[in-house]
């Protein structure tokens, strides 16, 4: 299997590409910065939110293994109510958590719809794409639209009879990431829910990257362990 995977800097990208280097995969990683020393493990050095640098990749041609790919990462963005951000920061969140993915998954199906290999896309959701979350509107409203943008592909590929693709938008639960850090870090005034995010932390609450990482892998290995294109972690058996 050859594994795509963005956002393996660090959390759970990094968890996942070890956790398929270690089962003998071969993983292509797409981020900044790279962490990862693998034989089998290539990185490509990218910046998410230049989109420009995004729409000049391209998957390789592999007609011989199963590929996947893991849109895993993404941004919180600046933590505070609408009204008080700058358009930028809207920009940005948009670019990584909503663009960026829609451009390597329209780019991947082109590249791999005509052959009969099996093909998975992965997309990283959240509960925050489910309720609102207060100071967290535009991470809300990218994680929903990914959501919605799953389950329509998953449809047109289905309607189209293309049975050997699989696609996920799954959310991981509340995972010990960088992500949390900068949740933590928030302004009390600007982010009301703050301490929750604190005590999940001191309270041992949170998954590890690598027991989600673990799971993903069951889920990639064996997409009719759901049989839903949006879902939870949580509700894997």
């Amino acid at each position: 299997m050859i594994a795509y995977i963005t956002g393996t800097s660090s959390g759970i990208g990094k968890a996942l590409a070890e956790q398929l280097l270690e089962e003998g995969h071969t993983v292509i990683g797409l981020s900044r910065k790279q962490s990862i020393q693998h034989l089998n493990y290539d990185h490509v050095k990218i910046d998410l939110s230049d989109l420009k640098s995004v729409n000049q990749f391209d998957f390789s041609l592999n007609l011989v293994e199963d590929v996947v790919l893991v849109n895993n990462a993404g941004i919180i963005g600046a933590i505070k109510p609408i009204g008080q951000h700058i358009g930028e920061e809207i920009i940005e969140l948009a670019n990584v958590n909503i663009i960026a993915p829609q451009i390597l998954v329209n780019k991947f199906i082109n590249k791999y719809q005509g052959f009969n290999n099996k093909y998975q896309i992965v997309n990283m959701s959240s509960g925050a794409g489910k309720h609102p979350i207060d100071a967290w509107s535009t991470y809300c409203a990218s994680k929903a639209a990914i959501d919605l943008f799953s389950e329509t592909i998953a449809q047109e590929l289905k309607s189209r009879n293309y049975h050997n693709w699989h696609v996920f938008s799954i959310a991981p639960g509340v995972v010990d990431t960088p992500m949390q850090s900068e949740i933590r870090l928030s302004s009390p005034k600007a982010f009301l829910n703050r301490q929750k995010f604190i005590d999940l932390k001191d309270n041992n609450e949170l998954e590890t990257p690598e027991s989600v990482a673990q799971k993903l892998y069951d889920v990639i290995l064996d997409p009719n362990l759901c049989s839903d294109v949006v879902f939870s972690l949580h509700d894997l058996k």
